[in-house]
């Protein structure tokens, strides 16, 4: 179990620090407020996760410590918006339109909601 969490610890880092300095220079090299930073590592990881992922499922190309280290340390520390993306991908594959539509609508509209009363109670206090 310690080995594990290290593993993902360890992935999360390396993604974490990697989604920063991604996101940091295409905020100096792009004028103006926008999310391209934001967009382009979500993007970037939707990829790498599904790409992991098929590897994980073509005859154990990847080890349980490697899946650990790439796809919930990494990718989870890169983006979560990755994991979601193939969650929602998931239940699409698995014939199940109505679930990934929920998960998807419920997911953004609940989300923005909740950011927006956390920011709103945050200026209060």
């Amino acid at each position: 179990m310690i080995k594990n969490l290290l593993l993902v610890a360890l992935g999360g880092g390396v993604g974490s620090a990697l989604r920063y300095f991604i996101q940091e220079g295409l905020h100096k090299q792009l004028e103006g407020f926008a999310p391209y930073g934001t967009f382009v590592v979500n993007i970037v990881g939707c990829f790498l996760i599904g790409l992991f992922m098929g590897w994980a499922q073509s005859e154990k190309y990847l080890s349980e410590d490697t899946n650990l280290l790439l796809i919930s340390g990494f990718c989870g520390g890169f983006t979560t918006f990755s994991t979601f993306a193939m969650q929602s991908n998931e239940l699409m594959l698995g014939e199940k339109p109505l679930q990934a539509i929920l998960y998807v609508g419920l997911s953004v509209v609940v989300g923005m909601t909740l950011a927006y009363l956390g920011y709103k109670l945050g200026k209060i206090s």
